[in-house]
């Protein structure tokens, strides 16, 4: 099992982060910009569930694309919890193969920064039991992820901007 945090400063309070990044529509606008398919199943602002149908673009290594396949899609199910110490959003991937024996988690919390800023944190958890692979998945997948996250900090930037 593999973990680790991104962490990166946005320009916004937390609770305007949590209202126009997570409650508005920007999911679809970076995955439309990152050409992926995105689709939102269930996004039900009053109990915070949200679950969404993602198809990636990704160049896999050689030996994931053979045990794994050419395509790649997933599920995100999460929850976002409102609690008094603070807001977070809860996440399972559950993956088109293999999700028994794949398993990629987290959660996402903010952080003060300033009156007027905040650090959005996101703690992973990525695990894969298949013989041969695991250890060349987890860290495939930890290097996009990191990728990914450090490339929509600036998108996140610039959409709250406008």
């Amino acid at each position: 099992m593999k973990t680790f945090t991104v962490r990166h400063p946005i320009e916004c309070t937390p609770d305007v982060f949590w209202e126009r990044i997570h409650l508005g529509g920007f999911n679809q606008h970076m995955y439309d910009r990152l050409g992926y398919g995105y689709e939102c199943l269930v996004d039900d602002h009053e109990t915070g569930v949200r679950k969404t149908h993602i198809t990636p673009v990704v160049d896999a290594p050689k030996l994931l694309v053979k045990a794994l396949g050419e395509s790649v899609s997933f599920e995100e199910h999460g929850v976002l919890h409102r609690e008094p110490s603070g807001t977070r959003y809860e996440f399972n991937v559950v993956p088109g193969v293999f999700p028994k024996r794949i398993s990629i988690s987290g959660q996402m919390t903010t952080e003060p920064n300033g009156p007027d800023g905040c650090f959005r944190v996101v703690d992973f958890k990525i695990g894969c039991t298949i013989f041969g692979i695991g250890k060349v998945f987890e860290s495939f997948v930890s290097k996009e992820i990191t990728k990914n996250y450090e490339d929509s900090w600036g998108y996140t930037n610039a959409y709250l901007k406008t």
